[in-house]
């Protein structure tokens, strides 16, 4: 580890991938090839033709890696590409948009504006403020999330789940459907479920609050149901 030299860019520049200690680009950087490195810290723009394995990483501006990325903790500010499978060891921190084209494993995910995937999402702690479109199934042991943008998952498993929206009904929203701060989803289970501007097919829990806003085909609870708001609900059963 102490062998590995440093990688440091400003400008525009090109480096070779390989074993690095510590790398620091300023401006705009492509590194040919996989990259492992203890600490990656980019300000400008990144191309990574290659996978990304780093101790810690950092992203101001724009950054696309064409393989996968495996960290322990990554802070992004800005908009960038994961082309393959993504794993975050300890804390992923999104301000801005993440798009992966595989599946995203992680112990706390917080996003701030919007996160795409490919496939599933298994974390412990998931927490929004703003959006995402999981192509898959969300697994997570705490999900919190709060609107502001069209959100979209197959699957939602949890132990505890809520989902909030951030603003209000807009005018624009009532006549671009499209737009509207909701969640869609088939099916979602967990002990604990409090949903409010949820549409989906099916909702199972303990203790289940289908609120304002939801459009529930069929609910399946343990405990207790409660319902309000201007909820919809199918058919609901105590199992």
């Amino acid at each position: 580890m102490d062998n590995r030299s440093d990688l440091n860019i400003s400008g525009i520049g090109k480096a070779q991938g390989g074993s690095y200690s510590h790398i620091r680009l300023d401006g705009m950087t492509k590194i040919n090839g996989d990259t492992e490195c203890v600490t990656l810290d980019s300000n400008g723009t990144l191309t990574v033709e290659g996978a990304l394995q780093s101790d810690t990483v950092s992203v101001n501006g724009t950054a696309t890696v064409e393989g996968g990325l495996s960290a322990n903790k990554v802070v992004l500010d800005g908009m960038v590409t994961v082309k393959a499978h993504a794993v975050c060891q300890d804390l992923l921190t999104v301000n801005g948009r993440l798009s992966i084209g595989s599946r995203l494993d992680g112990e706390k995910v917080e996003v701030f504006g919007s996160l795409k995937t490919r496939d599933d999402v298994q974390c412990e702690v998931f927490s929004v403020h703003g959006g995402f479109s999981v192509d898959g199934l969300l697994n997570a042991g705490l999900i919190d999330v709060k609107m502001n943008m069209p959100c979209r998952v197959q699957e939602i498993g949890g132990e505890s789940i809520m989902i909030r929206r951030l603003k209000k009904f807009s005018v624009l929203e009532q006549f671009v459907p499209s737009l509207s701060a909701k969640l869609q989803a088939h099916t979602i289970e967990g002990d604990e479920v409090d949903l409010e501007y949820t549409e989906a097919e099916i909702v199972r829990g303990n203790d289940v609050r289908i609120g304002p806003g939801c459009k529930i085909g069929r609910v399946e609870y343990k405990n207790r149901l409660k319902r309000d708001g201007d909820a919809v609900i199918g058919t609901a059963h105590q199992i």
